[in-house]
């Protein structure tokens, strides 16, 4: 399973003269917490094994899934927190990780638990964020799209 999927399972202003400033990107991400809205797969990926792919990756989610939050935080921490209602009373309130930007900023690169991915910023803004990264199995990539709204 993906590491953002598995996860999932799971303000401030920038004066660009001022080198104490947060940079812009940084600043729009570490501003507020962001919940998940949609996940899906291209092309369909069979999720729980059964030879039934799907897309829409989000619509399988439990709902004490769908209120869980990640936060970046600006010194490169990413914090995973598992809502109000977690899944499993066993499995800690939040899991914690680091985030770098790559590629320009075009691509925040995480990793947690001794694993990398890489997503690729689609949209970034104050209120939106959109990621995919591809994951390869048995030879076949599968692109998952994450987008998140502010919490």
């Amino acid at each position: 399973m993906p590491l953002a999927l598995a996860s999932l399972f799971l303000a401030s202003s920038c004066d660009k003269d001022d080198d104490n400033n947060i940079p812009e990107k940084t600043a729009m991400l570490s501003a507020n917490s962001w919940i998940a809205q949609s996940i899906t797969a291209d092309p369909a990926y069979d999720w729980f094994g059964d030879g039934n792919p799907i897309t829409d990756i989000y619509a399988i989610f439990p709902p004490c899934s769908k209120d869980d939050f990640t936060t970046f935080r600006s010194n490169g921490v990413i914090i995973h927190d598992e809502g109000t209602s977690r899944c499993f009373e066993q499995d800690p309130q939040t899991k914690q990780g680091a985030w770098v930007f790559k590629n320009g900023e075009t691509v925040i690169s995480v990793t947690e638990g001794g694993t990398t991915e890489d997503w690729k910023i689609v949209k970034l803004d104050a209120t939106e964020l959109i990621v995919e990264y591809i994951v390869t199995e048995d030879g076949e990539p599968y692109t998952f799209t994450i987008a998140y709204r502010k919490k």
